[in-house]
Order: structure tokens, then sequence, then C-alpha cells
């Protein structure tokens, strides 16, 4: 059953009202900065993480884990721990990797064994930051989508403590962020990203609607 026009308009809401912190961090002038929107905070991660530089990119990877733990009290020592334990050889097997391109992807990511980055969560951040138009994020807050029946693309998911990296769940990922697609271009003409799609329904989730988002997950 396609989507209804209350749906629609719920849906369109929440992406216009994503409100997770547009922040990173500038470990040169050692201060965060507070961007205009997403928008910004995207050039500037993927401009580290396609950077030439080897000190870049670590800031690049810090500034995934920064930015994804905004909203919580651990994150100085996630960051740290990420840059104290990041070795130079992984840094420079993540620069050919990402010049590479078209073998990017979790598996690829997930093999460099990059200090912070096991599981689909942040691996997917990585993703979302290089490609908001292909990519978008896929953590445990979104898994609640799957709490109803159903037969989409995160029911198919295993999970623990946290979503391994598995053929299986990358299948489950790669068509996560198909549907966000179809859904864009179903229904929104195309105007809207991958990532800004799975930003609606993370933004529903956080907000409280997650039996509204639940339900047009399923619908959609």
């Amino acid at each position: 059953m396609p989507l209804n026009g209350r749906q629609l308009v719920e849906l369109d809401r929440a992406i216009a009202e994503y409100a997770f912190p547009a922040i990173y961090f500038d470990f040169r002038a050692n201060t965060e900065v507070r961007a205009g929107d997403m928008r910004a905070v995207e050039a500037a991660i993927r401009d580290m993480l396609v950077s030439g530089a080897a000190e870049r990119i670590r800031d690049g990877l810090a500034n995934v884990i920064y930015w994804g733990y905004a909203q919580i009290g651990y994150r100085e020592t996630r960051v740290l721990r990420f840059r104290q334990n990041v070795s130079a050889d992984q840094l420079c097997r993540f620069q050919a990797l990402i010049k590479a391109e078209s073998s990017v992807g979790l598996a690829s990511i997930a093999a460099l064994r990059l200090p912070e980055f096991s599981g689909i969560s942040f691996i997917s951040k990585i993703l979302a930051f290089l490609d908001p138009a292909r990519y978008c994020v896929l953590d445990k807050q979104l898994l609640k989508l799957a709490a109803v029946a159903g037969n989409r693309a995160l029911h198919r998911l295993s999970a623990g403590t946290q979503i391994p990296v598995t053929a299986s769940n990358e299948k489950a990922y790669d068509a996560w962020r198909g549907e966000c697609a179809e859904i864009s271009v179903r229904y929104f003409g195309g105007r809207y990203r991958v990532v800004d799609v799975e930003r609606g329904f993370f933004s529903m989730v956080q907000a409280g609607q997650l039996a509204a988002a639940q339900e047009l997950y399923v619908a959609a």
C-alpha cells in the first residue's frame, strides 16, 4: 500500500526538521565548529576524508566519531581513543580505498579494522559523509522501525549489542539505502538524497513518533 497524504506530510516535515547537532571539531585550532547546517558539516568532513594528507584523514575519521556521539557524554573518550590508536598504515590503506571508489563499502572499510569503527553504525556514517546522495546511516535507533511485522530491508538485519558487518547485513544495508532512494523518487520527485530520507525516519524516532515512523516505513 503506497503512502497516503498524511504520511507524506509527516515524512516531509521530519526531513525538514532534522536537528542533529551540526558540529565538527577543528583539531588544529582545538575548537568545536558550529556549522550553519548539515550540508556544511558534510562538506567539511568529506574534504578531510578524501584529503591526500594522512593527518587530515585522521581528523576526518575522528570527526565522524565526534559528530556521531554529539549527544553522548563519552564522546571525547571515543575520539581520543581513536586518535591515539589509529595507525599510519590504516590511514594509508583508507586513503587508497577511497581513491578506488568502486571498492568502497561496509566490508572493505571494516577490513581496515579502524579503532571505533567495528560495526555498521559508524562505518555507515563514513559512507554517508563520503556520498550522501547514495549512502545513509544505519544505527540501532533505526532498527526500531522493524520492530513491527514487515518484509523490508531492516527486517532482514541481525544485530546484538551492535550491528555487525556480515555479508547478509551488508546486503540488507544496501537494500535499506535503496529503499530510501526509492522513497525520494516515488514520493518526492527525487529531490531528497538518500541520507535526507534516512534522517527523516531518524527524526521521527527521536521525536517520539515511533509508531507513525514504523507504519510509514512498512507501507513505503
